[in-house]
């Protein structure tokens, strides 16, 4: 399971640019809300030092929050999951991947072989498939 806490370790380990935005984004997050071992996180293209770093968390509250850090500011969006109109889950030969949908068009998608490098890939398989048991859990 991929924790803040392990986030918070990964930003210390390196000084390179994914690193520092990592940094950022956890202090916003920090000061926003409580994250505690309840929340779900999905740290999109970690590891992939040619790609933007994304973190998606699904709150307790049924809440998916959506930071960013581009050019010295955080961005935190938060999308309400209640607007989900359908959610995807593939496994398949080019690996695991969960699809949502939401009612206002927009479409998130979450696929470890693209969003992590490969020594990480099933570590956010785990991750996608507590993603899936939370959303099945939350509609119930």
């Amino acid at each position: 399971m991929i924790t803040i806490n392990q986030l918070r370790e990964c930003s210390m380990r390196y000084l390179d640019s994914q690193s520092i935005a990592l940094i950022y984004m956890l202090k916003v997050l920090d000061e926003v809300i409580t994250v505690d071992d309840e929340v779900i996180v999905y740290p999109k293209n970690l590891y992939c030092r040619d790609k933007e770093l994304t973190l998606y968390l699904f709150t307790t509250n049924y809440q998916l929050l959506k930071v960013t850090y581009d050019l010295n500011e955080v961005q935190l969006v938060t999308k309400n999951l209640r607007h989900l109109i359908e959610s995807e889950y593939k496994v398949g030969d080019e690996g695991h991947q969960l699809i949502l949908t939401f009612a206002d068009e927009e479409i998130i998608s979450f696929h470890p072989k693209k969003d992590t490098t490969l020594p990480y890939v099933k570590e956010f398989n785990s991750q996608l498939l507590l993603i899936c048991r939370y959303l099945q859990e939350q509609s119930s």
